[in-house]
């Protein structure tokens, strides 16, 4: 029960990007608990009695939702039976900085100070406090089904709701390795997107690009649509680069590379940047899905790659094999091993693929659609097409046809 329930709680935290840290005796590694807040504020930091102050004031059988520092949220609660497993979920924000907040780094801090800040609060995922607190509550419940789980609120939790001494902003190290902590975080949520995408992943790569799109960029130009377009060029660039890793062929990077570089320059709201870059996202990751090659030997990616990109031509055992320089026995043997079907019912397979998207999007004639996917004979095509899909062209066409 317990590992189901880590689980579930790591997916919650994921789907909300907020951190889950396991504090445990000798409370080493907890220091980025809060993205490295603190530990930029104070680099001699007693961690091991922030830990045992934490064990201290946090009742056994109870979820603490307590507000810290800066007005960020938290929660902590024990593991029942292991009194050594404290759960440490957060921060989180509940919106933006209150006016208090605001007007205390303005009189307090200088201007590379309150920049920080402000990066630092851009990074923090800014939840519906009420709704999180109530979905981890029936978590936690999960662990007590007895009902004994009981919940508290702190406003003044002392290990959290420090007054910082404002010479600490003057230090190197908050002016130079909290931004670098920050900018560390964005660069790995970028690389989730990266990698999703890689592979394919739909669900995942929509989730990191939810988690990258809570850093705020310094703005670059005066006109904020100005730097939207550009996050979204930057996006499409990362993007094809991502899909070159899969292995999908550079004409087909260039189509949707290009596709979303005429979409970018149209964008003129911030929700349709938004729009953009999660169309974005999920049409790269269907070309991996499609294209992607890399699976294969360089051999088979060469061989399958020119049938899909000269559906139109003549295309044999024969005329593939002298294309690669080998025998047609030793590419018909390395195709199928690799591919699980032979070389004549792969290029059948895309040719009737590639017509029913012409028959389905276009207004083309049989004819003309035949011939665009190498069959000349129309009857021939008709029987080829019956046998794929079940009904002949201009049927398919009646019922299949985009409106």
């Amino acid at each position: 029960m317990k590992i189901e329930f880590m689980q579930m709680l790591e997916k919650l935290t994921a789907s909300y990007n907020i951190n889950l840290t396991v504090m445990t005796p000798p409370f080493e590694g907890i220091e980025n608990f809060d993205y490295g807040l603190r530990k930029a504020l104070d680099p001699q930091f007693d961690w091991q009695d922030f830990g045992r102050l934490l064990f201290q004031q946090v009742p056994p059988k109870t979820l603490v939702f307590a507000q810290g520092a800066f007005e960020l949220h938290f929660a902590f609660f024990f593991l029942p039976d292991q009194p050594d497993t404290l759960l440490c979920v957060g921060p989180w924000s509940s919106g933006a900085q209150s006016a208090e907040k605001v007007e205390w780094c303005e009189k307090n801090l200088d201007a590379a100070a309150n920049q920080v800040i402000r990066e630092y609060y851009n990074a923090v995922r800014v939840v519906d406090n009420d709704i999180l607190k109530n979905m981890l509550y029936a978590m936690v419940s999960l662990l007590y089904p007895d009902g004994d789980l009981a919940s508290q609120e702190w406003l003044e939790f002392m290990p959290l709701n420090f007054l910082p001494d404002i010479r600490c902003f003057d230090l190197p190290d908050f002016k130079n390795n909290l931004p670098a902590e920050l900018v560390a975080e964005r660069y790995a949520a970028e690389n989730r997107v990266l990698d999703a995408v890689t592979q394919g992943d739909t669900a995942t790569a929509l989730s990191a690009l939810e988690a990258l799109a809570r850093f705020r960029l310094k703005p670059r130009f005066s006109n904020p649509i100005r730097d939207q377009k550009n996050l979204t060029v930057i996006l499409n660039t990362l993007l094809r680069k991502a899909i070159e890793r899969a292995s999908v062929h550079p004409y087909y990077i260039d189509q949707i590379s290009t596709k979303y570089s005429l979409q970018s320059e149209e964008i003129v709201t911030e929700e349709d940047c938004h729009r953009v870059q999660r169309d974005m996202v999920r049409e790269y990751c269907m070309y991996v899905q499609q294209y992607s090659l890399q699976q294969y030997s360089p051999l088979i990616q060469k061989v399958i790659n020119h049938i899909n990109l000269h559906l139109d031509s003549t295309l044999s055992l024969k005329s593939l094999a002298a294309l690669c320089y080998i025998s047609p026995s030793y590419l018909s043997n390395v195709f199928k091993q690799e591919t699980g079907q032979t070389l004549t019912d792969y290029i059948s397979t895309q040719r009737m693929a590639r017509a029913a998207n012409l028959l389905r999007t276009t207004n083309a004639t049989v004819a003309s659609v035949a011939e665009d996917v190498g069959i000349l004979d129309v009857n021939y095509f008709t029987k080829l097409f019956k046998s794929a899909t079940g009904l002949t062209p201009t049927r398919y066409r009646r019922e299949k046809h985009d409106r």
